[in-house]
């Protein structure tokens, strides 16, 4: 992931309101985690990070485990 996506990533949290992190907290399927893996250590194109930014958006889950997978690489 260049600078600029974390950038973009930090800007994009930044708007959430706290009462809509816990809507949703699906279990994340093994794919969408392998995927998310994949996009903290910027193996993703555009594309396929554009295909997976609505499930950040909507599962808590899924990005408490971007979150997690990136501080691994900080």
């Amino acid at each position: 992931m260049e600078e600029n996506d974390f950038a973009i990533l930090a800007h994009f949290l930044d708007h959430f309101e706290p009462e809509v992190t816990g809507h949703a907290s699906e279990p994340v399927s093994d794919d969408d985690a392998a995927r998310i893996v994949r996009m903290a250590r910027g193996d993703l194109n555009e594309a396929e990070r554009a295909e997976l930014a609505p499930l950040l958006a909507a599962n808590d889950r899924a990005m408490s485990l971007l979150v997690a997978e990136l501080r691994k690489g900080a």
